[in-house]
């Protein structure tokens, strides 16, 4: 084994330690002396002789730049390159070769060297300008790695669904919140299921790429698509091309957003603001019970017929307002209704207004349900009320 250390000490500057892997003496003096005329830094140099303790030296990872010959003995300098990057080491390493040619150029950068250089052609400049280099290629594909890093992080922990496909449609990449949103156990499922259309629907595909080339950019497309287990989403996309410099696109990026319960929740409101337009301005009388047969609410034209003032019958018992002779048969026909044992039930009925009057009615009694489907209340429609 030969190792021998050597610290060259230039102008006030970076302090480079640097390890010569070869097992040439006069390679490991001729480099000392370059170092020594280079005055951009400060360097210290290692120098190993051997191939295996090479290899172990560049494990600890102690140096900022490795030196290694093309041939170390019997061993390849290639091949331990290669071997140490596969353990994992970022540092630059320049492969030193007698013979400089397009196959030792590619077969070093296959093995993960940063550059490599002509032993019978290197100088002082050139070993720097290597040394620089190799170390800001390094820096740079450090800075990327850690930019790609917290992009994935950010990919993989936003609460939106995230998506990437090529122009075709090919799914390249998603994010877990969109396979959870599909309803999915991984993302390779989601790549077989939506091989093509997985955020837009295939009819509205076409519609999609008019929109995205025309505006460049895409905000608020909505689209319903199939759960694979059954059941519709309602998704809102937004989405941009990356192009080539030519203006070829490349791939489309954009965000899925389920926007169902807010559907839901506007098919809602315009089924309420509908029945509530019917209730105040039909002329058929309405009346609103709870399943235990108490009046929630009543409609103006059943004001309006009953003489009713609504405070005086709120809370009270439906069947109050029944005439004594039909209010057996009244009260059974809202535990049927009310049970869910009939959705609905059709009757004329005998009522009592304000006053004392007897009015006939002809009433339909509904039962409404919640959007569990669990009964909710009661729905009881009167019409061609008229004195007996």
């Amino acid at each position: 084994m030969s190792r021998a250390a050597h610290e060259v000490t230039m102008a006030a500057g970076e302090r480079i330690r640097i390890l010569l892997v070869d097992d040439d003496q006069g390679a490991f003096l001729m480099t000392q002396a370059m170092l020594g005329r280079i005055e951009s830094a400060d360097f210290a140099l290692d120098w190993i002789a051997d191939a295996a303790e090479g290899r172990e030296a560049i494990l600890r990872r102690e140096h900022d730049v490795y030196l290694v010959d093309y041939l170390i003995g019997d061993e390849s300098g290639v091949e331990l390159a290669r071997m140490v990057r596969d353990e994992g080491v970022k540092a630059p390493i320049i492969l030193l070769t007698g013979k400089g040619s397009h196959e030792v150029d590619v077969e070093a950068m296959e093995a993960g060297v940063n550059d490599y250089l002509d032993k019978t052609k290197v100088d002082p400049d050139l070993l720097e300008r290597s040394i620089r280099y190799a170390r800001e290629r390094v820096r740079s594909e450090a800075a990327l790695r850690d930019s790609e890093e917290r992009h994935r992080s950010m990919f993989d922990h936003l609460p939106i669904g995230l998506f990437r496909t090529t122009v075709d449609g090919r799914l390249l990449d998603a994010n877990p919140a969109l396979v959870h949103m599909l309803g999915l156990p991984d993302r390779d499922t989601l790549e077989y299921v939506y091989a093509r259309n997985f955020f837009v629907n295939p009819a509205q595909r076409q519609t999609f790429l008019d929109r995205i080339d025309h505006f460049g950019v895409l905000r608020g497309f909505e689209s319903e698509i199939e759960r694979p287990g059954g059941g519709t989403l309602r998704v809102r996309v937004a989405a941009r091309p990356h192009r080539a410099p030519d203006g070829t696109t490349l791939y489309f990026e954009g965000a899925v957003e389920d926007v169902t319960d807010e559907y839901e929740a506007r098919d809602l409101h315009g089924r309420a603001a509908r029945f509530s337009w019917v209730f105040d301005h039909s002329g058929l009388a309405i009346v609103l019970l709870e399943r235990g047969g108490e009046i929630r609410g009543a409609n103006p034209a059943f004001l309006r017929a009953f003489e009713y003032a609504l405070p005086e019958i709120q809370g009270k018992a439906y069947t109050d307002l029944v005439d004594e002779g039909d209010r057996e048969a009244a009260t059974e026909e809202l535990a049927r209704v009310a049970t869910g044992a009939v959705d609905s039930s059709a009757s004329e009925r005998r009522y009592i207004a304000a006053d004392g009057t007897v009015l006939w009615a002809r009433t339909r009694t509904g039962l409404v349900r919640d959007l569990d489907g669990h009964p909710d209340h009661l729905i009881v429609l009167l019409e061609d009320v008229a004195e007996a």
